[in-house]
C-alpha cells in the first residue's frame, strides 16, 4: 500500500508541474504574439484612427506567364470550342500590381489592409509575412465552387465582396490602375454627398446608325428596331397605317387652317401654323405622341392651346443635338479619340463592350430607358450591403455572370451596374419623413415661412397669390373638420396677417387633399446618396499601351506632366510586334520606376523571392510545418518537464507533504 501510495503521489506531482509549465509556456507565447502584432501594425492604426471607419483594397491579378494558367486556359478553349479574348495582352503581367502597390503605400498610407485576389497564383516578390497583406483565392468567394476554375473577370468581380473579413466599405482596383498623388476617402465617399462617381463617356451604340439615345425619344428609327437595341423601346410600336394616317391629319389641320377659335370664340392668328411649317419635316415624328397625350389639337377645331412653347423646346433641342455632334465629332479628332476607337460599334462587338450593352438593356427593363455612361477607369468604393442589394435585384444575371468560365456577352459589368445601381434605386417616404423635411426648426408645426418654402417646391415659380390662397384654403378647410393634440407653438410661428391655424403634422397627415399632393411631388426619393464628378478627367488619366514606341513615349509624358490622382494603363500591344513590345516593356518599367523607386513593405528584398508559385502549395508547406512545430514542442515540454522534475524532487514532495498528505 505504501508503494501504491508514493507511485500515486508522484503522479500527481509530475501532473501538477506539468500543467503548470504548460500554463506558463501559453503565457508567455501569447504575450509575445501581442505584441509582435501590435508592433508590426502600430503604423496603421495611427494613420487609420483619424478616418474612422476602416476601408480595405481589393486587388484581382493574375500571371498570364504562369505556363500551368496557360494550359488551362486553352485546354478549356478548345474543349468547349470557344472563342475569345485570350490574346497575351489580356493576362501579362508587367509587375503592375507591384507598382501599384507602392503607389497605396505612398500616397494612400490610410488603408487598412490589401487583399489580393487570384486564381491561387502568388506573385514571386509578395511579402506574405506582411500583416497588411492577404492574398485569397477564387475557392474562397465563389458561392457555386463548381463553376471553377474560371478565367472571367466579371465572374470573379462580383464576388469580391464575399472575401472573408472584408471591411464594410472596400476599393476594387484593378492591377493596372496607380495612384500619381495623394487620395483620401472623401475621394470616395462623404456623409454629406454621399458616393463621388466617376464617369466617362455614353454606352456604345447598340447597333450600327442607332445611338442609345435615339431609343424609346418617341420616334420610331428603323435602325434601332432590333432585339439589341430592344426594338427601339417600344416607339414603333404605332408605326402603323393608323399613325401614318394621324400624322397626316394633324400636318393638313395645322398647314390648311388659317385660323383658329379657341374657347371663348375669339379668333387667333394663324402665325403658329407658319412656325410649325417651318420645323414640320421633323416636327410630327417626335412631338405626335406628345400632342396627343396632352389634347394640344382638338379635332373637331373647337380650341386650340397655345404650342409656341413647344416649338420653342423642339429648336431647343434640335440645337442642343446639333452641339452634341460637334462636340463628338471634335472628340473624335482629340486625344480623346481613342476612348471612342476601343468602343465604335462594330459587329464583331468585343465582349466588354458587349457585356456594357447587355447591363445597360437589364437597367432599361427595369428602371427605364435613360442615358447612361460607362465609369471611368479609376478606382471604384463598394459598400457590401449594397453590393448584396444589387445581387438579390438580379439573381439570375449574375448567377450567369459567376457560371461564364471567360467573358461574355451577357455577363453583368462590375462597375457600371454598380454605379448605376446606386443611382437609380429609390425608395419610398412617408407623410411624416416629408413634413419634417420642411419642419426647419423642428417644431412639429408648419410657420408661414415654412409653407412658403414648400409652396416654391410645389408649384412653378413664380408663385401667384391665387397659387398660394388655394393652398392654404385647403389647410383651413381640413382644420375645421378635425379634431387634433394641442400642439405647442414657436412664437413669430404666424405673420399678423395670416389666416392660418396651427398647422401639426397629424393635420398634414389627415388632410388627403395635402398628403396626396405631397406624395405625388415627393414620395419617391434617391435611396443612396451620390454626386457625379463633373469633369472627372481631371482626376484620371488613361493611356492605351500600343505597339508604336512614339505613341507609349507621349502617353507617359503626358502622365508625367498632368499628375492625376488615378491613372490606368491599357495594355493593347499588338503580339506579332514582339520586338517592339519588349521596348514598351522596358520603357514602362522606367516609368514606374521614375515615379516609385522605392520598394514598398509589401515586397520581399530584392535578393529574394516566395519559394512556392501557389496557394495550396504553400498551405500544404505550412500545414506539415505545424505539424512539426507540434512535435518538437511536445518533445521539448516533456523533456523540460523530466529534467525540471528530477532538478526538484526533493522540494516537490515537500509542498506535496505539506499541503496534501
Amino acid at each position: 500500500m505504501v508503494v501504491i501510495f508514493h507511485m500515486r503521489k508522484c503522479f500527481f506531482i509530475k501532473f501538477i508541474f506539468s500543467l503548470f509549465l504548460f500554463i506558463l509556456f501559453v503565457l508567455i507565447y501569447l504575450i509575445f504574439k501581442f505584441f509582435h502584432h501590435g508592433l508590426l501594425n502600430e503604423t496603421f492604426t495611427t494613420s487609420n484612427c483619424q478616418y474612422g471607419e476602416k476601408i480595405d483594397i481589393v486587388y484581382t491579378w493574375v500571371n498570364g506567364s504562369d505556363p500551368k494558367f496557360n494550359k488551362n486556359l486553352n485546354e478549356y478553349l478548345k474543349n468547349k470550342n470557344i472563342s475569345c479574348d485570350s490574346s497575351k495582352q489580356r493576362f501579362d503581367d508587367k509587375y503592375e500590381l507591384k507598382f501599384s502597390l507602392r503607389s497605396i503605400e505612398k500616397y494612400a498610407p490610410w488603408i487598412n489592409h490589401v487583399y489580393i485576389v487570384t486564381n491561387g497564383q502568388i506573385p514571386y516578390w509578395l511579402n506574405l509575412d506582411y500583416e497588411k497583406v492577404t492574398v485569397v483565392t477564387h475557392n474562397e468567394i465563389f458561392k457555386d465552387v463548381t463553376n471553377l476554375p474560371t478565367f472571367s473577370s466579371p465572374a470573379i468581380e462580383s464576388n469580391l465582396h464575399s472575401i472573408p473579413g472584408l471591411s464594410k466599405k472596400f476599393i476594387y482596383f484593378n492591377d493596372d490602375l496607380f495612384l500619381a498623388s495623394p487620395i483620401h476617402p472623401d475621394d470616395f465617399y462623404t456623409p454629406g454627398k454621399g458616393f463621388l462617381i466617376y464617369l466617362a463617356w455614353p454606352v456604345p451604340n447598340c447597333a450600327h446608325n442607332c445611338l442609345w439615345i435615339y431609343v424609346n425619344d418617341g420616334q420610331c428609327d428603323r435602325d434601332c428596331y432590333i432585339p439589341e437595341c430592344q426594338m427601339d423601346g417600344s416607339d414603333c410600336d404605332d408605326d402603323n397605317d393608323d399613325a401614318d394616317e394621324q400624322k397626316r391629319t394633324i400636318y393638313d389641320f395645322t398647314t390648311d387652317n388659317s385660323e383658329y377659335v379657341n374657347e371663348e370664340n375669339e379668333t387667333k392668328s394663324a402665325a403658329l401654323a407658319e412656325t410649325i411649317k417651318k420645323v414640320q419635316a421633323n416636327f410630327y415624328h417626335i412631338f405626335l405622341k406628345k400632342l396627343n397625350d396632352t389634347n394640344l389639337v382638338n379635332m373637331n377645331n373647337t380650341s386650340i392651346k397655345n404650342i409656341s412653347n413647344i416649338v420653342k423646346d423642339h429648336n431647343n433641342n434640335l440645337i442642343k443635338t446639333d452641339k452634341f455632334r460637334r462636340h463628338i465629332k471634335k472628340r473624335d479628332n482629340s486625344k480623346f479619340r481613342k476612348y471612342f476607337e476601343k468602343f465604335k460599334f462594330t459587329k464583331n462587338i468585343d465582349a466588354y463592350s458587349a457585356s456594357l450593352q447587355h447591363s445597360n438593356r437589364v437597367f432599361n427593363s427595369k428602371y427605364g430607358f435613360q442615358t447612361r455612361k460607362v465609369p471611368s477607369h479609376a478606382p471604384i468604393l463598394i459598400d457590401k450591403d449594397i453590393m448584396k442589394e444589387l445581387e438579390n435585384k438580379f439573381v439570375e444575371e449574375f448567377r450567369i455572370t459567376e457560371k461564364n468560365k471567360v467573358r461574355r456577352k451577357d455577363d453583368m459589368q462590375f462597375s457600371f451596374t454598380y454605379y448605376h445601381f446606386v443611382m437609380s434605386e429609390k425608395r419610398n417616404r412617408t407623410i411624416e419623413d416629408i413634413f419634417d423635411e420642411f419642419d426647419t426648426d423642428s417644431s412639429n408645426t408648419w410657420s408661414d415661412r415654412e409653407i412658403r418654402t414648400l409652396l416654391t417646391q410645389l408649384y412653378e415659380l413664380p408663385l401667384s397669390y391665387g397659387t398660394v390662397d388655394n393652398f392654404e384654403s385647403k389647410l383651413l378647410e381640413c382644420s375645421k373638420y378635425g379634431s387634433y393634440q394641442n400642439v405647442p407653438v414657436p412664437p413669430y410661428e404666424r405673420y399678423i396677417d395670416s389666416k392660418l391655424p396651427v398647422i401639426s403634422k397629424y393635420l398634414v397627415k389627415d388632410c388627403h387633399y395635402i398628403s396626396t399632393l405631397l406624395l405625388q411631388k415627393f414620395q419617391r426619393v434617391f435611396k443612396y446618396k451620390f454626386e457625379v464628378v463633373q469633369n472627372s478627367d481631371k482626376f484620371v488619366s488613361f493611356a492605351m499601351l500600343n505597339s508604336n514606341i512614339s505613341d507609349v513615349v507621349g502617353n507617359l509624358d503626358e502622365i508625367r506632366r498632368h499628375r492625376r490622382k488615378f491613372v490606368c494603363l491599357n495594355d493593347n500591344l499588338d503580339e506579332s510586334k514582339e520586338s517592339e513590345n519588349e521596348l514598351v516593356r522596358a520603357i514602362l518599367y522606367d516609368f514606374y520606376l521614375s515615379l516609385f523607386p522605392i520598394p514598398s513593405r509589401f515586397e520581399l528584398p530584392q535578393e529574394l523571392r516566395n519559394k512556392f508559385a501557389y496557394v495550396e502549395e504553400l498551405n500544404e508547406w505550412k500545414s506539415n510545418r505545424m505539424l512539426v512545430k507540434i512535435c518538437l514542442y511536445i518533445l521539448i515540454f516533456v523533456i523540460l518537464c523530466f529534467i525540471t522534475f528530477n532538478s526538484c524532487k526533493k522540494m516537490c514532495y515537500q509542498v506535496v507533504n505539506k499541503f496534501f498528505c
